[in-house]
């Protein structure tokens, strides 16, 4: 007994941690695994396709690891079958299967048995329509009572307090987005928060905006999508990389004549990932050819005078010297001491200069 007070106490302390930025998932799998008393544990995180997101396991060969991820996840008979399931479901091969079914199973015949697994326990900690992931075990033997203890006592005060911190997580993860939509949404940047396969879990106000503006991106059953083909292609390219190597890809889409979207797609905060592995943080910003720049922003970045950032702004517009003196009711005259003024505290040698550095704000 004090062997299971120590083991309960080490597991409580790891699930504390799962509000951290990164969760020490490592932790919190060994010492579920001891506590609950099984040769190996994992997290298991599936997309929306049931394609496999994330393993992370301890206790487990080099080749049951690979063997799992490169195969196996397609045919595990748990995670099919509990797919449906809500949070908070315990599965247990022992009571969901008779021994003569199990065995003739390929997830059992090629992998469980080879990899001496008798009973596998599951629980799955969270389904939504972007993942599934469950918390499981594996046990060298069958004990036909193990989810019934697993379900009760200090077993059941240990993954109630998991859950409770994964829902702590969860506010934290939104109060996070929150944040970051509004600061976003102030330099009119549109956000998207989704995983490696363009599963949309959040976005801005503005980015709903921006989709329904017929610009050629679109939610497709709540995967972000665009009408060109080769666009598509580059934009998954894209995510795939970002998601590999963690750098930060860009791509520009047009949205109509004179206009288009700028992409940014980097690697999400950690924070903003509720399981398992990282999210991607897709940024869309509109520019137009006819939009008037900044005059206060000018003003600030170039270090220039009101006046000369409103003169600047009109050449950045598109409008010739003359102009740019009759929208002002100034004289041309005016107007060219301004450009040069301009060319001399930017350091530009032409005026075609100013509107190229105008252009990049």
């Amino acid at each position: 007994m004090p062997d299971h007070r120590i083991a309960l106490r080490r597991a409580i302390e790891a699930v504390d941690h799962i509000t951290d930025p990164e969760p020490p998932w490592q932790d919190i799998l060994c010492t579920a695994r001891d506590l609950v008393g099984a040769e190996s544990g994992t997290l298991i995180v599936f997309d929306a396709r049931n394609k496999l997101l994330t393993l992370s396991a301890i206790g487990f060969s080099d080749a049951c690891f690979s063997e799992y991820q490169e195969h196996y996840y397609s045919c595990d008979i748990l995670e099919q079958d509990g797919r449906n399931a809500p949070a908070g479901t315990w599965l247990d091969t022992a009571r969901m299967y008779d021994a003569a079914h199990l065995q003739r199973t390929e997830f059992y015949a090629d992998y469980m048995a080879k990899h001496r697994m008798a009973q596998l326990l599951s629980l799955i900690i969270e389904s939504n329509t972007v993942l599934h992931a469950a918390i499981g075990f594996q046990r060298a033997s069958i004990d036909p009572k193990a989810s019934d203890r697993l379900q009760s006592g200090d077993f059941a005060r240990y993954f109630l307090a998991l859950r409770s911190q994964l829902s702590q997580r969860e506010r934290n993860q939104a109060i996070g987005w929150r944040s970051l939509e509004s600061a976003f949404s102030e330099v009119q940047e549109a956000l998207l928060l989704i995983s490696r396969d363009s599963m949309v879990d959040k976005l801005s106000s503005l980015a709903v905006g921006y989709l329904d503006d017929a610009g050629g991106w679109t939610l497709h059953g709540r995967r972000l999508r665009h009408a060109d083909p080769k666009v598509q292609r580059l934009f998954d390219a894209h995510c795939a990389a970002v998601a590999r190597d963690g750098q930060m890809r860009s791509m520009a889409t047009a949205s109509g004549w004179g206009e288009l979207f700028w992409v940014d797609i980097s690697i999400a905060p950690q924070a903003l990932s509720l399981i398992g592995g990282r999210m991607l943080l897709v940024r869309m910003r509109k520019k137009s050819a006819f939009a008037m720049p900044d005059i206060a922003k000018l003003q600030t970045v170039f270090s220039i005078t009101h006046a000369e950032a409103a003169v600047l702004a009109g050449l950045a517009a598109g409008h010739s010297v003359e102009e740019v003196a009759t929208l002002r009711h100034a004289s041309v005259l005016t107007v060219r001491k301004q450009v040069a003024s301009l060319l001399n505290k930017m350091e530009c040698s032409r005026q075609s200069e100013l509107v190229r550095l105008a252009s990049l704000l």
